[in-house]
C-alpha cells in the first residue's frame, strides 16, 4: 500500500486527490455538495465516495493500495458529527484508515512550509482554525457563523434597504443588486424576500457587491471592510487566544471570497492581523484546500520529514493547473 488520498468536501464541490507518500498528486475527482447538514450523512458519503472513485479511475489505483484518507468536510462542527459521516462512509469505503475534520484546518495545511498556523475561511461560509506545533488543534464552528463572522449578503442587503428608504447613503448598490437579481427595484426585491418565497443567492450578490466596491462605490467598500474586519478580529483572537505575539505565525485567508474577489478583502484582513502582531504571517491561500487533506494523510503515515518544508512548496505547486481547484 503506497498510496493516500485527501479529500476537499465542500459544500459547494468535492475534490479527492490520490498521491504518493510524497504528496504528489496523480488523478483528482469533483462531485457536488458534501455538507451533510445539507444533503445528510448518506448523501455526504455518497458524494465524497464518488469523488474518490473518479480520482482512483484517473490514477489507475485500487482503494486495496490506499494506505490513509483524509478528509476535511464541511459541517463537522460538533463531535457527533464525525462519527455520523464515519458511519456512513464505512459501507463505502470499508476499513481503509481515515482521519475526520472541519474543513477549515486545510488552509493552513496546504500552504504554509510547517502545516501550522491559523487559517481564515470565507467561502460559502466563514470559520477559522488554529493548528498548533505540538498538535493543539481549534476552530470556531457555528461560534464563527453565528458570533463572528457577520454575513456579508445580509449587510449588502442592509445597506439597500437603508439607502433607499433614506435612514442611510444613496449606493450604487440600490440598482446593482435588484438588476443582479433580476427585479426592478429594491421595493420589488424586498416584497419577493418577505412575500413571495425568494431567497438571495450567494452567487449572485457577492459579486456584484465587490464588482461595485471595486468601481469606487464608498458604501460598498464599507460593506466588504466591514466583513473583512469580523474576519480579521477571528484571526487576532486566535493570536490572543494561544500567546502567538511575535512568534511570526502563519495566518491563511482561504476561500473565494478571499481568493477570487480582488484585493480588498485581503488588504483589510491582513490591516486588522498586522495592528494586533506586526509579526504574523499573512498570506493568501494559492493552493487547493485538498492538497492540505493530501498532506495530513500523508502525515498520518509517518511520513513527514525534516525536508518537507524545503520540498513541499514544489509539491503542491503541481495541484496547480489539471489539479487546480
Amino acid at each position: 500500500m503506497s498510496y493516500v488520498i485527501g479529500v476537499d468536501a465542500g459544500s459547494t464541490k468535492t475534490d479527492a486527490v490520490v498521491a504518493n507518500f510524497e504528496g504528489r498528486a496523480l488523478g483528482k475527482g469533483r462531485s457536488g455538495c458534501a455538507n451533510w447538514e445539507l444533503v445528510g450523512e448518506t448523501g455526504a458519503a455518497q458524494t465524497i465516495h464518488d469523488a474518490i472513485r473518479h480520482a482512483l479511475d484517473k490514477s489507475n489505483v485500487l482503494l486495496t493500495s490506499v494506505r490513509h484518507v483524509h478528509i476535511g468536510a464541511a459541517g463537522l462542527d460538533w463531535p457527533e458529527d464525525e462519527s455520523r459521516l464515519r458511519g456512513a462512509l464505512h459501507p463505502l469505503l470499508g476499513d481503509v484508515p481515515l482521519t475526520l475534520e472541519n474543513d477549515s484546518f486545510l488552509g493552513a495545511r496546504a500552504c504554509t512550509p510547517t502545516a501550522c498556523g491559523i487559517t481564515v475561511s470565507a467561502g460559502s461560509g466563514v470559520c477559522a482554525s488554529y493548528l498548533g506545533s505540538t498538535g493543539e488543534k481549534y476552530f470556531y464552528g457555528y461560534f464563527g457563523e453565528l458570533g463572528g463572522g457577520t454575513a456579508i449578503d445580509q449587510l449588502t442587503l442592509y445597506a439597500i434597504l437603508r439607502a433607499e428608504d433614506g435612514r442611510g447613503p444613496n449606493t450604487a448598490l440600490t440598482s446593482a443588486i435588484p438588476k443582479a437579481t433580476g427585479h426592478s427595484s429594491v421595493r420589488a426585491l424586498l416584497h419577493a424576500l418577505t412575500r413571495e418565497g425568494y431567497a438571495l443567492d450567494e452567487t449572485v450578490i457577492r459579486p456584484s457587491l465587490f464588482e461595485t466596491a471595486a468601481q469606487g462605490d464608498p458604501v460598498a467598500i464599507d460593506v466588504v471592510r466591514t466583513f473583512g474586519r469580523e474576519l480579521g478580529l477571528m484571526a487576532t483572537n486566535l493570536i490572543e487566544k494561544y500567546g502567538l505575539k511575535s512568534t511570526s505565525a502563519y495566518v491563511v485567508a482561504s476561500g473565494s471570497l478571499f481568493t477570487r474577489t480582488g484585493p480588498l478583502l485581503f488588504d483589510v484582513f491582513r490591516e486588522v492581523v498586522h495592528r494586533t502582531d506586526a509579526s504574523a504571517r499573512s498570506k493568501l491561500n494559492d493552493r487547493p484546500p485538498v492538497a492540505g487533506a493530501v498532506r495530513a494523510a500523508v502525515h498520518a503515515c509517518g511520513m513527514h520529514t525534516q525536508r518537507e518544508e524545503e520540498t513541499w512548496e514544489a509539491v503542491s505547486a503541481s495541484y496547480e493547473g489539471e489539479l487546480n481547484v
